[in-house]
């Protein structure tokens, strides 16, 4: 009887021996992370707030609203990433259908270009930096932004003209270009437009 209790022990620690063993031999499904390409998204996106509400001043002449960008990559970039984002309406149109109105053109402009380069340098994955509304500030590298120049007055006549309509600036990342980066999931970033005092 103790034989046979033996021969089954030694039986099934071979078992396990075995089992085990080939767990170390299996280098096959190790993932090479340095090998990824750069990745380039919105910030506020990337945090889980797609849509964000904008407070714009409505007695201020004019108020910042700036949408920062953030390239990561798991090795520091040697050359400048160029991205590109525009006014996407129909990416609201799809996500929320007749529920917002796309903020008219004639209260805000562009500032600068809605073409970033973004400088090379040590990659780091930080939280948003930048206001959302007001003035942009210097932002390290790995990161840029676009703005946009919000007329509060004529932005306050229009919504009280009409009060129901709740205004939104869709923006969407449509390129990436340079050390061969490449656009997430996190592209689309919603404002909802508020007028405040």
């Amino acid at each position: 009887m103790k034989k046979l209790f033996y021969i089954k022990l030694a039986s099934a620690s071979l078992m396990l021996a075995t089992v085990f063993s080939s767990c170390l031999k299996d280098d096959g499904r190790s993932i090479d992370f340095a090998s990824n390409k750069p990745v380039v998204d919105f910030a506020l996106t990337a945090n889980a707030k797609q849509l964000t509400t904008a407070t714009i001043s409505g007695t201020a002449a004019t108020s910042s609203l700036n949408a920062q960008i953030v390239a990561s990559a798991p090795r520091d970039l040697t050359s400048p990433t160029a991205v590109t984002v525009i006014v996407d309406q129909a990416a609201m149109t799809t996500k929320y259908g007749t529920t917002y109105t796309l903020l008219p053109a004639s209260v805000y402009t562009i500032a600068g270009s809605l073409t970033v380069n973004i400088v090379p340098g040590i990659v780091e994955r930080v939280a948003p930096v930048l206001p959302i509304v007001g003035t942009p500030v210097t932002l390290p590298t790995s990161l840029g932004y676009v703005s946009f120049t919000v007329n509060g007055p004529a932005l306050k006549t229009l919504q009280t003209a009409n009060p129901t309509v709740t205004y939104m600036l869709p923006l969407t990342i449509s390129s990436a270009t340079g050390n061969d980066a490449i656009v997430d999931q996190f592209k689309t970033l919603f404002f909802k437009i508020v007028v405040g005092p």
